[in-house]
């Protein structure tokens, strides 16, 4: 999965006011625009995204003015700064919880270095460090995930587990605390790869917590 953080670095994405997408290449600068499923060329003429920024379009090719400029840099930084971004996440934890793991240091100094390497670089080159990051990723014998949370840092999947299963573990027998378990794991596990380290299962459990129904109640 980590591998499409460098997926379709060639292309800004953007997003006409009609709805319809376009695609500008990085290269050319010539624009495509999806509707409906067919890709077809940009026509000519001046176009309004839907932030508000407007480009020009003469013989296929985009004008490109600087809010287009600034939103390809930021999406280049982005996209290439995600792979060391997610190895820190979970080696050394959402909140430091594993900073003095040995392996937290090295991916601290490869977000470092992939930080020094995209302040002069943007055109979405695949830099050396964040190869090394996604390398890293996949090594579970060195880059172990963090597996502690601090007091006060708890998951909505925590809560719901706590909640249900809980304090002492007591109502571990219940069917309910199986499923908050499944879902603790599942955050635990894509946690560190997504921003702010809310995920697809935080969400499911978050809703759960406000759940009136009987299924996630309180152990007693």
């Amino acid at each position: 999965m980590p591998l499409a953080v460098f997926a379709d670095t060639s292309s800004w994405q953007g997003q006409l006011q009609d709805g319809s997408h376009i695609s500008i290449d990085s290269d050319t600068n010539k624009v495509s625009r999806t509707a409906g499923g067919e890709t077809t060329p940009l026509w000519d003429g001046v176009h309004k995204l839907d932030n508000g920024a407007v480009i020009i379009v003469r013989d296929g090719v985009v004008v490109k003015d600087r809010v287009i400029i600034d939103a390809q840099r930021e999406q280049e930084r982005d996209r290439l700064n995600a792979a060391c971004m997610q190895l820190v996440k979970k080696v050394c934890g959402m909140h430091n919880e594993c900073d003095s793991k040995p392996a937290c240091d090295p991916a601290r100094q490869l977000l470092a270095m992939e930080s020094s390497e995209l302040s002069s670089s943007w055109s979405g080159v695949i830099l050396e460090s964040s190869t090394h990051c996604l390398e890293a990723l996949g090594n579970e014998t060195f880059f172990q995930a963090c597996d502690r949370r601090s007091p006060g840092h708890e998951t909505p999947c925590e809560k719901l587990r706590n909640r249900v299963c809980g304090g002492d573990n007591q109502c571990a027998s219940r069917e309910a605390c199986n499923a908050a378990s499944q879902l603790i794991s599942m955050e635990q596990q894509d946690m560190h790869s997504v921003p702010g380290g809310f995920t697809y299962a935080s969400a499911q459990c978050r809703d759960a917590l406000v759940d009136d129904s009987d299924y996630f109640s309180a152990c007693e």
